[in-house]
């Protein structure tokens, strides 16, 4: 046992005690918020869980650990390289967030409405939302799977399920990548030095909580990408090297913000409720259309309106009267 190692069980402890209680929940939320982007705790669990993980376990995937043999042993190309392993883990990276995209676009295109809209759905245990920009495709499946497995969550964690009947079985694909990315990195960061394990495991982490909840255009992602890449990267002379990973990420940023408004619609938001039940009452609403295509009807609203105000209206009043609805976004509703 070594120093961070100790630090590794220390985190996973204090993973569970957020779990169990909920003394800190405010405290916690208010430190990891500027780089999560999250109100609910469950990603705080897995940021504390998993990073203690990398850094308890890291040890065993050194060249003469237990398991580092093991993979070694395998094949020549398995042979330990933490710049090989580093690029293996990036890729994977980068495919996960592709798959996650075409996800967003496939569950769009079978609907029959624009990419450029939020969707919710619903089930028994409640709803979850999903846009190409925030994307909860993975988190679905986490919460499908842990469900299926009888676990059950608080209130205060949105476990994302309800979106697994669209996301699967394409999202399963995680079953797949996640372990090869967290067995990938750990083997990676394991040839570092001290900071840099502690470094890199943070970035690992918070990648695995963009993946399930935000995706590539989220910041999470971008933290972590950037420090991933620049351990990659960079080296002397740094500030020529640095470029590369701000590049990257650079253009990541420009294509979130052309994505947001490219897909604006500032006349008006148009809301495409599925399967809707004979009792939706908008008048709530200044509707200014309806329109019935099959298992769909189409609702125009006036576009000035906020649209998370908009959206948390709409969830809480269709919830029970439709398996779901897509909502057209206005950025400028924003400023």
């Amino acid at each position: 046992m070594n120093k961070l190692n100790i630090i590794g069980i220390i985190m996973i402890l204090f993973a569970i005690f957020i779990y169990a209680t909920n003394l800190l929940d405010h405290i916690i939320l208010s430190i990891t918020y500027p780089f999560l982007e999250g109100s609910s705790k469950g990603k705080s669990i897995i940021l504390f869980a998993l990073m203690g993980s990398f850094l308890l376990f890291y040890p065993l995937f050194k060249p003469k650990g237990l398991l580092g043999k093991k993979i070694s042993s395998l094949n020549p190309k398995f042979e330990f390289d933490g710049q090989k392993y580093l690029k293996f883990t990036i890729i994977t990276i980068f495919f996960t967030y592709l798959i996650g995209i075409i996800i967003e676009i496939w569950i769009r295109i079978k609907m029959g409405v624009s990419i450029f809209t939020i969707f919710t759905a619903y089930n028994s245990d409640g709803f979850s939302s999903t846009a190409i920009t925030h994307s909860h495709a993975f988190k679905s499946v986490l919460g499908f799977v842990l469900h299926s497995l009888g676990i059950h969550f608080s209130s205060s964690i949105n476990a994302g399920d309800p979106l697994a009947l669209y996301t699967i079985p394409l999202s399963l694909i995680i079953l797949i990548t996640f372990p090869l990315i967290y067995i990938a990195g750990i083997t990676a960061l394991s040839g570092k030095r001290n900071i840099h394990k502690v470094i890199m495991a943070f970035a690992l982490t918070i990648l695995f909580i963009g993946m399930l909840d935000g995706g590539i255009f989220d910041f999470p992602s971008w933290i972590g990408l950037f420090i991933l890449l620049g351990v990659y990267f960079v080296k002397k002379p740094y500030l020529k090297n640095i470029s590369k990973p701000m590049l990257i990420i650079g253009l990541l940023i420009i294509l979130r913000l052309s994505i947001s408004f490219f897909g604006t619609n500032a006349d008006y938001h148009e809301i495409t409720i599925i399967n809707p039940s004979n009792d939706i009452n908008l008048s709530g609403y200044d509707v200014l259309s309806v329109q019935k295509e099959g298992n769909k009807m189409i609702v125009k609203v006036p576009g000035n309106i906020f649209d998370k105000t908009l959206l948390l209206n709409l969830t809480a009043d269709l919830k029970g009267k439709c398996s779901g609805f897509f909502l057209s976004w206005n950025v400028y509703s924003y400023v």
